[in-house]
């Protein structure tokens, strides 16, 4: 519970919704980063789009490929920065802003989502006060729309549900899938000895992982659903591959280390009675935001755009004129 604790201890410290308000006004007038965009006649700055990245990629030292692949991700992340910014000025000239019961159930989803993920790496992220900030903002755009009416009268009929399966059959009729435990570890002696374990108790397979496996999968007994094997790297789907239902790999070594495998079932066709909520929440979100991109369209084409190219830091090749 330490992100969530963290972050609500410092909601409460700004005395919640006014408080951080007015801190985030105080940052405000004392950020001295680069004016990047004007957006009628209100300046944003490098702080506020750094910040706005942050929240939108987990690690920023993952970086691509090459330059012109960065600079292409950069600008797409600068244009949506830009239209959230009209909106969110939208929402304020309306007086729309969450309340804290809202603040709170977000940051503890978000802190769920975190922890089933194992996403460690995003904790300095998730705990500061730029990512509450990105917080409150993603609220207030959610309120705006919600307040607009755009979503009302929007539903998804059973033919939609039917064609959407029909024509993603591999996806739920494919009898390729499997799910697999894995262990993994760095020593090969640690290997060995979890291995000869595993074969004399294979149903204690779930209890080694938890206890040595250093996989992301570790916590949830290093169960995996793969929908084929080509999503695992050759060398481990060739040790997986041949495995009979409840039977254990050899020892295999990758460029991750060393690795165990069970494999507890083969996938089953998933008849649509399954999957049809899985499907009907799918394209209610796809309709939803096909009618709030279409809004936001609509709302930047009357904003007042300047952009200060030479002041962002990459090479713009976004939407928006300088």
């Amino acid at each position: 519970m330490r992100i969530i604790i963290f972050a609500l201890a410092v909601l409460l410290g700004c005395g919640w919704l006014a408080g951080c308000r007015s801190a985030s006004n105080a940052d405000s007038a004392n950020d001295n980063s680069p004016i990047i965009v004007e957006i009628n006649g209100e300046q944003e700055r490098q702080t506020a789009f750094g910040r706005f990245v942050k929240a939108r990629l987990s690690d920023l030292s993952q970086d691509l490929q090459n330059q012109a692949d960065n600079d292409k991700r950069m600008s797409g992340l600068f244009d949506e920065f830009v239209q959230r910014q009209v909106i969110l000025q939208e929402a304020r000239k309306k007086g729309i802003e969450p309340t804290d019961d809202e603040i709170r159930a977000a940051l503890e989803s978000q802190h769920r989502q975190t922890k089933s993920e194992g996403a460690d790496q995003n904790s300095t992220t998730l705990e500061s006060g730029e990512r509450r900030v990105e917080i409150f903002n993603d609220l207030v755009i959610s309120k705006y729309h919600e307040k607009a009416g755009l979503l009302n009268d929007i539903k998804i009929t059973p033919q939609e549900v039917e064609e959407y399966y029909g024509k993603n059959s591999d996806r739920y009729q494919s009898q390729n899938g499997f799910y697999v435990r894995e262990i993994r570890v760095q020593e090969e002696a640690e290997a060995q000895k979890l291995y000869r374990q595993a074969v004399a108790k294979p149903q204690d397979f779930a209890v080694l992982a938890r206890e040595h496996s250093d996989s992301p999968l570790a916590a949830n007994g290093g169960l995996m659903l793969y929908e084929e094997a080509q999503q695992l790297p050759t060398v481990l789907a060739q040790a997986v591959t041949p495995l009979k239902v409840g039977s254990i790999s050899k020892v295999v070594k990758s460029n991750y280390g060393f690795h165990i495998f069970k494999l507890e079932q083969r996938a089953t066709p998933l008849p649509l009675e399954k999957v049809k909520k899985e499907i009907e929440d799918l394209l209610l979100s796809e309709k939803r935001q096909a009618v709030i991109n279409e809004y936001n369209k609509r709302t930047l084409a009357g904003a007042k755009i300047k952009v200060f190219r030479e002041k962002l830091g990459f090479n713009y090749t976004g939407s928006f004129g300088s």
